[in-house]
């Protein structure tokens, strides 16, 4: 096989990989778990197996120097590969330890690897779009038939993990951050029927949004359009004015539809858009969500005081908080649920599983990728790109407060995508003048996302 024949196959397999990712959820049968839960998985590792067989077969050209990000990366990966050696539940960490390095490997090492051309990004994330669009179809067309139930959210947004949960907006926001983008700075948007055209599929994203019981998502889109006005200015920001004001009417209006066709949706929670709003910032055990949070977060500093240094093991926090809450602490401050999550909090998650390497190796690598951004921000003209990414990031670290992105495919994937856009329009700039790319490549910077 020719190097340029492989080459060719593998893109197509890795942008198939991509259209599966967003779609993890058993769909067809319940009970035997078949649906493209089955297959996304599958269809990774198969793309990482052919990259590896690619460069030993000598196919694929190896990358010719180690990166800082390369050495970012590995320190990382070798801190958790040094908690799960000392996991009190090796299999569990092991498990978990390779998947983080499947992750990793499908979205960064792919792109790396190949050094995704222009078209070929484009293709990539035309995929990944493909595949979200109809997660979001089908959401909608879900809550249209059985109400607006917190039930049907859970899951959907339910990943690869069996008791693993990250809430299904994470993935649709930065889809949010590629439309706004559009908005502001694509030429056809500025048009009438381009400016229709998005707004609708602003408010189908949003519905799914509000849909989704997603207080944190609620705020993480506040914050997001508060940073896109900060980057593009008060003359640019007017373009987001209107079609905000007509989707999140559109939204309000829908959601009181649904409610009346199905008054008694199958679900517990109650189902009023105003008071989701309002609870987030309640934190009583009146509020399960929030409380459950506050809970996990208390028991992330009891598991780091007992392993310090290592963690008690990468993966292994549902169980250890399992097996707390069947105690049934008396303490006030704790809320007992037999829900098996993780930390809620990827800073807490690598402390408590992976201890003080965890957390530090973590750190480390995100604060390269922001100071990189940073640096490459005040450089130059501003660009579409640029504000993409940046808002990307910084709404990425902040969501990562209250929720573990580490370990959800859907968001990490994106993530490392971000991350080499980052890197594929870095170094455009600096080898020609700044130009204003299309909306299309600044939005998968735009998903962490996830």
């Amino acid at each position: 096989m020719t190097p340029s024949l492989f080459r060719s196959r593998l893109l197509w397999l890795f942008y198939v990989a991509l259209a599966s990712v967003p779609l993890s959820v058993s769909w067809f049968s319940e009970r035997w778990r078949f649906g493209l839960l089955l297959a996304s998985e599958p269809l990774m590792a198969l793309t990482v197996g052919a990259l590896g067989l690619g460069l030993v077969a000598g196919w694929l050209p190896w990358p010719r120097t180690a990166r800082r990000l390369d050495k970012l990366i590995g320190l990382h990966v070798g801190a958790l590969f040094v908690s799960t050696v000392f996991s009190s539940d090796v299999v569990v960490s092991a498990k978990y330890f390779a998947t983080i390095v499947l992750y990793i490997s499908f979205g960064y090492g792919v792109q790396r690897v190949l050094r995704l051309e222009r078209t070929e990004w484009f293709r990539a994330l035309w995929a990944l779009a493909l595949g979200t669009g109809l997660l979001a179809a089908f959401a909608l067309m879900r809550h249209a038939q059985i109400g607006i139930s917190y039930t049907f959210s859970y899951f959907v947004a339910r990943p690869f993990l069996e008791h693993g949960h990250t809430n299904l907006t994470v993935i649709l926001e930065p889809l949010v951050l590629v439309l706004n983008m559009a908005l502001l700075y694509h030429p056809r948007a500025q048009r009438q029927r381009g400016r229709f055209l998005i707004t609708m599929l602003l408010t189908a994203v949003l519905m799914v949004v509000a849909f989704s019981y997603s207080r944190a998502s609620y705020v993480s889109m506040l914050a997001q359009a508060l940073l896109l006005l900060a980057f593009s200015g008060r003359e640019a920001g007017v373009r987001l004015l209107l079609p905000w004001a007509v989707a999140s009417c559109l939204v309000l209006g829908g959601w009181q539809v649904v409610n009346i066709v199905h008054p008694h949706p199958p679900t517990a929670a109650k189902t009023n858009l105003l008071q989701e709003l309002g609870s987030v910032s309640d934190f009583s055990s009146a509020n399960e969500s929030n409380a459950e949070r506050m809970s996990r977060w208390l028991f992330s500093f009891d598991l780091f005081q007992q392993e310090p240094v290592v963690g008690v093991g990468p993966g292994t926090f549902p169980d250890r908080y399992l097996e707390f809450v069947r105690k049934a602490p008396a303490h006030p401050n704790y809320y007992t649920t037999l829900r098996r999550m993780n930390a809620h909090d990827l800073y807490l998650d690598w402390l408590a599983e992976s201890g003080a390497l965890g957390l530090l190796s973590g750190l480390l690598l995100l604060g390269y990728l922001l100071v990189r951004q940073l640096k490459w921000v005040f450089h130059g003209p501003q660009t579409p790109a640029q504000v993409g990414i940046t808002a990307y990031l910084l709404y990425f670290l902040l969501h990562s407060f209250a929720q573990d992105f580490w370990q959800e495919p859907r968001v990490v994937v994106l993530f490392w995508l971000a991350v080499g856009l980052q890197r594929y329009y870095a170094r455009a700039a600096m080898h020609s003048a700044p130009t204003t790319p299309p909306v299309a490549l600044a939005a998968p910077a735009s998903e962490p996302t996830a």
